[in-house]
């Protein structure tokens, strides 16, 4: 149940930040240029993968995620991972996908990178009945 809390909120921060990406960048940038797509490469996309992160952490905390911090910070880098790593793959085999799929794309991905930041941060241990130093196998 915890991954699919997780899987959910990570949907819907890569499907916020892929829709915020455009807005952000037709505000700060009205013209194109080398210094507008630096600005947007290097300043804008970090701020907002680091501003939906902390939507993520917020949205975790708000159904009561035991380790939503370390969940939040490991599921976004996961998915910025992810998302790169299954645009280009995307392109490497020359996939024409319809312009909408891309808010699917990184909703995935994000949905992905942040399921598997909840089993890592699950902090399974084995049993904690004390059996296994009595030899009780029961």
């Amino acid at each position: 149940m915890r991954q699919a809390w997780a899987a959910g909120a990570g949907a819907l921060c890569g499907a916020g930040w892929f829709a915020s990406v455009e807005p952000a960048t037709d505000l700060t940038c009205p013209e194109s240029g080398i210094g507008c797509a630096v600005l947007a490469l290097f300043v804008l996309l970090p701020a907002l993968i680091v501003v939906w992160g902390v939507v993520g952490w917020g949205l975790l905390r708000l159904v009561r995620f035991p380790v939503a911090g370390r969940t939040a910070a490991l599921g976004t880098a996961g998915a910025v991972l992810l998302v790169i790593i299954s645009s280009f793959s995307l392109r490497f085999v020359q996939v024409q996908l319809p312009e909408w799929s891309g808010i699917l794309v990184v909703a995935a991905g994000t949905a992905c990178g942040y399921a598997l930041a909840s089993v890592v941060t699950a902090g399974y241990r084995g049993r904690r009945d004390g059996a296994e130093h009595r030899g009780q196998d029961g």
